[in-house]
């Protein structure tokens, strides 16, 4: 009873200070002002208003022009002489709204007012950086008094067809000021919008146009500025890095930046670049990616209620947007790091018209040790390049072009080995705005991977040398597609997008080029060249039903052919939102997601030797169920998030116990089998910015299963990354202007492995093109018990200090130092097993190597 009349008591005290607010309205124009100038912009009048009074206004770009001059009379001594002066004699009023005042043309109806139901208006435009024109991808527009809005597409545009009125409305990005616009909704209007970047902030609040496209845990947007809140080897910033640090998503090995997600593997993974898909992700190891962050301005990232326009992939989606180029100036930035060097040249082709953008980086660390050295090289380098022209405000059209190169090569009197592995991708894009409601975009992209293996043994007895082996590996894959995706918005509560997709894909799996005879290996064997046809076509409607409940149903159809066989998917993709409170939410999904494409994992650390092959009549798609169920809040100023999901996965794939790369089996499919997956868990998210701090924490509970006939007696056993805990915790302090301290400290159950049981000679698999002599016997393992095993926990600490400086000539000088693995943590990478058949024994050894590694960094913007 106590606590009825304390509820009672405190609601009946709302009601009456809700009522006092009330009545304090139309109040604010009378408050006291005098204006502190006689002369001057009209938007500087405003800000003098707000500053002086506390009292926001607010106006339409469309109807006043805040850079107009005005003079004052000299008698203006309250809030509302001086807008009346302001406005003079033009068609305008002056409105207020609570703690507001509005502008707005003198025919508009009040805020929220629909006039009738039956006229409807677009509303379009692009949403873009103040300072540079750069469109801003994701940005959001929401109209309170509707509880619905929208967010710009790829391009920056945006678009949403409202009840004739006028309604206030927030335009906001991550990392930008938060702008407040009067839309006067009585027919068609292009409106542009420019947001400043807020500099003086470690994370901006994002006020989303929908729930359902906020941050969640199936769906995170990144910019550059997230990316660089987490610190990465040798002090890289990386986005693949960076996805590592939210939860559902682990690295595979230590130190590395290929990620699995979801109980899947890499091969799983749809990459792209510009909406071109890339086949390998890795530089030097793994120990950088080849998404160079100097180019990238966005990242979609997707590991669940997957959008109907993606395809190709059952785990994740990783979206990576490139910058467009600056509009208005020529600027960059160089860095210089431990291994690499980068510059990013940025600038205006035709001011406002044509832009462009390059971006170049190559390890530098292998010239300085070469005279020293020489035996060794290890090196990779990679090229961005961007044009984006501006036809009319009707038409864009974009070419990107990317190119980056590794190579691995050792050398000595007697043997020769080289490696090289590469992707080369382009793509051009011509995006129409059709008519205020629809928006179309036209895609061509080419793509293509390959990897080359060199092995040159020789033997010198009494000066005669004689060729022991001389081989060449190569594999490789490449597409060509055509893509159109389309956007219609018929009004605020629907977004429709629809589109389809041409692929043609040439396979070259392995093939091995010989001219030895003493090893036994034909002079050149392997699968050839395989060619595949793949044609999708998909539609998807975001419907905003009330002002607490959103949905998005989407359908994903997918044809492949490849030589004589033929399968058609239909993936449906469904998402739900209900919106608690303003400040909560719940959500589920389910996806169905097929890939027609594999890649055969052989088990090897850093290097490429992993290739892709197609679905034929034996080796058919992979698929995956995945339902998921989460909710999203803020209490006291912690953002937090918590999901399941449950996935099943069919057909994965895995090598054939004792199969390798490299052995006598002509055709690739008899080196692999099929079997299924499941995977299930618990995600956990929570994020608080407290003044000049800021600190994240992502923790995953998972179990991760897979099953083949032919393995483990047919019984389920654990997958590699089978991993029950992640915890990933990351914190900044910004000590002072110009001065930032990270930390980021992550936790990993260790992965499972197998050990053999029996170890015997094998006579008729393997090349043996690497073995001493022409009598050496290679030797095979069995296994009775799959992933039985665990490696030790993975866990490390790793620290950052960067020091900014800004020059007025725009300059901007950033040193960067940090300790990677802090605590000198010997986190196991790999084990390597070796057997000594004198003593009848198998020896395991665990490799660790990233241990204890400092870093320094310099960076000049420009």
């Amino acid at each position: 009873m106590n606590r009825l009349l304390r509820c009672f008591f405190l609601l009946c005290c709302c009601m009456i200070v809700s009522g006092f607010l009330w009545a304090q309205d139309g109040r604010l124009l009378q408050t006291p002002f005098t204006p502190p100038f006689s002369k001057g912009s009209i938007q500087s009048y405003f800000e003098s208003i707000t500053q002086k009074t506390g009292i926001s206004i607010s106006y339409s770009t469309a109807v006043l022009n805040g850079q107009q001059k005005v003079k004052m009379h000299g008698d203006e001594h309250s809030v509302s002489d001086v807008l009346k002066t302001i406005i003079g004699k033009q068609p305008l009023k002056i409105v207020e709204r609570a703690d507001k005042i509005l502008i707005v043309p003198i025919d508009a109806p009040d805020e929220g007012s629909t006039g009738s139901v039956s006229q409807f208006f677009p509303t379009d435009g692009y949403i873009k950086d103040k300072n540079t024109k750069e469109a801003l991808i994701g940005a959001s527009i929401y109209f309170p008094a509707l509880s619905a809005g929208t967010v710009t597409n790829s391009f920056g545009f945006y678009s949403i067809t409202l009840p004739r009125g006028i309604y206030k409305a927030y335009v906001s990005y991550v990392g930008y000021r938060t702008d407040t616009v009067v839309f006067n909704v009585n027919d068609h209007r292009r409106v542009d919008m420019l947001l400043q970047q807020d500099g003086s902030r470690l994370r901006e609040v994002k006020v989303s146009a929908h729930r359902s496209n906020e941050n969640n845990g199936d769906y995170i947007q990144l910019s550059m500025r997230d990316i660089a809140r987490y610190q990465s080897l040798l002090g890289e910033t990386d986005v693949m890095r960076a996805l590592q640090m939210y939860p559902g998503v682990q690295s595979g090995i230590d130190g590395t930046t290929g990620i699995q997600v979801r109980g899947g593997d890499p091969g799983q993974n749809l990459n792209l670049l510009d909406g071109v898909p890339l086949y390998y992700v890795d530089h030097l190891f793994g120990v950088t990616s080849v998404y160079n962050s100097d180019a990238i301005k966005s990242v979609d990232f997707y590991k669940g209620a997957f959008p109907a326009r993606y395809g190709g992939r059952i785990s994740s989606i990783v979206d990576v947007h490139t910058k467009d180029g600056d509009m208005q100036t020529t600027g960059g930035q160089f860095t210089m790091g431990l291994v690499k060097a980068s510059l990013m040249l940025e600038g205006p082709i035709l001011k406002d018209r044509c832009s462009y953008m390059v971006s170049a980086r190559r390890t530098w660390i292998d010239g300085l040790f070469a005279p020293f050295y020489s035996q060794v090289g290890v090196n990779f380098y990679d090229i961005n390049a961007k044009v984006n022209y501006i036809l009319n405000d009707d038409n864009h059209i974009y070419l990107s072009f990317y190119n980056g190169r590794d190579q691995i090569r050792y050398s000595e009197d007697d043997a020769f080995f080289r490696t090289r592995w590469g992707n080369t991708i382009a793509s051009a894009k011509w995006n129409s705005i059709l008519n205020p409601k629809f928006f179309l975009n036209t895609i061509f992209t080419y793509s293509q991977f390959s990897y080359e293996l060199k092995d040159q043994n020789q033997v010198i007895d009494s000066g005669i040398i004689s060729n022991l082996s001389n081989y060449v590996g190569v594999s490789s894959i490449k597409d060509i597609s055509l893509q159109l995706q389309g956007q219609w918005f018929p009004n605020y509560r629907h977004k429709v997008e629809f589109g389809g997709n041409y692929a043609r894909t040439y396979f070259v799996p392995t093939e091995i080029q010989s001219t030895d005879s003493k090893v036994i290996v034909p002079p050149t064997k392997g699968s050839g060249t395989m060619l595949s046809n793949e044609l999708t076509v998909y539609a998807e409607d975001e419907i905003k039903i009330s002002k607490k409940f959103s949905t998005r149903l989407g359908l994903h159809w997918a044809n492949w052919y490849s030589g004589q066989y033929d399968y058609s998917s239909l993936q449906p993709r469904v998402y739900f939102s209900y919106d608690v409170n303003s400040e909560s939410s719940l959500y589920a999904s389910f996806s169905h997601m097929a890939q027609f494409l594999h890649l055969i994992n052989n088990n090897t650390y850093g290097l490429p030797t992993d290739f892709w092959v197609p679905s034929t009549k034996i080796i058919k798609p992979e698929e995956a169920y995945q339902g998921t169920l989460g909710y999203n809040t803020t209490i006291a100023g912690v953002h937090a998030n918590v999901e399941v999901y449950y996935k099943d996965m069919l057909n994965v794939i895995t090598y054939t116990a004792g199969k390798t790369l490299f052995d006598n089996s002509d055709n690739w499919q008899q080196k692999v089998e099929q079997g299924k997956g499941w995977a299930y868990g618990a995600e956990l998210s929570l994020e608080k910015r407290i003044g000049p701090v800021s600190a994240s924490l992502a923790y995953t509970l998972a179990w991760n299963w897979r099953q083949f006939d032919d393995l483990n007696n047919g019984d389920p056993f654990p997958y590699r990354y089978d991993r029950r805990h992640n915890i990933k915790i990351a914190g900044t302090y910004r000590i002072k202007k110009g001065m930032r301290f990270t930390a980021n400290w992550m936790f990993m159950s260790g992965e499972a492995f197998t050990l053999p049981d029996q170890v015997y000679p094998d006579f008729d698999n393997n090349l043996l093109i690497t073995q001493g002599n022409a009598s050496s016997t290679s030797y095979t393992y069995h296994y009775s018990k799959w992933n039985a095993y665990r490696l030790p926990a993975v866990h490390r600490l790793d620290i950052g200090m960067d020091f900014v400086k800004k020059k007025k000539n725009n300059l901007e000088r950033t040193w960067s130092v940090g300790i990677f693995n802090v605590y000198a943590r010997k986190n196991v990478m790999f084990v390597t097993l070796t057997n000594d058949l004198e003593k009848g024994n198998l020896q395991l050894q665990g490799l660790s190597y990233l241990q204890f590694i400092p870093y320094v960094t310099y960076k000049l913007k420009f």
